[in-house]
């Protein structure tokens, strides 16, 4: 079986999720720290103890420290936000809980820099672990 596989998955899934979750109560920061701080631990445990020869298992370890990447981005960009507007940023992705979707839906809410933040977050997962794959596979 490629392990290879549940690195990416772990990566985009874990990352999206903690994404598409951030406002909800129950979805603190804190616990989303300690949940990426132990991803991490898992990810470089397994990333630097592992065989060298074995590159589908440092995939999956490496797609453990991703999540970690993304929400340092988040709450850096939540600062910026917060700045600026004095608010956190909106998540402007379809079905996200925080716009208006549907056929001629305006969001007047919705600033510049929100899209940025929601495209910029996005691109870091992905962006992430194309780079990290790429390094590893080589």
């Amino acid at each position: 079986m490629d392990n290879s596989i549940i690195g990416v998955g772990a990566a985009i899934g874990i990352s999206f999720f903690i994404l598409n979750k951030r406002k909800r109560p129950w979805m603190n920061p804190k616990v989303v720290w300690l949940s990426c701080i132990g991803l991490l631990a898992m990810g470089l445990y397994g990333f630097l103890f592992i065989k060298p020869e074995l590159r589908q298992d440092r995939t999956m370890f490496f797609g453990f420290c991703v999540p970690i990447v993304y929400w340092i981005f988040d709450r850096i960009f939540k600062r910026i936000s917060e700045n600026i507007h004095q608010r956190d940023f909106i998540l402007f992705l379809r079905y996200s809980d925080e716009i208006n979707h549907g056929f001629g839906a305006k969001n007047p809410h919705v600033k510049i820099s929100d899209k940025f933040f929601s495209i910029g977050l996005l691109l870091i997962i992905v962006v992430t672990l194309v780079i990290g794959m790429s390094i590893i596979n080589t």
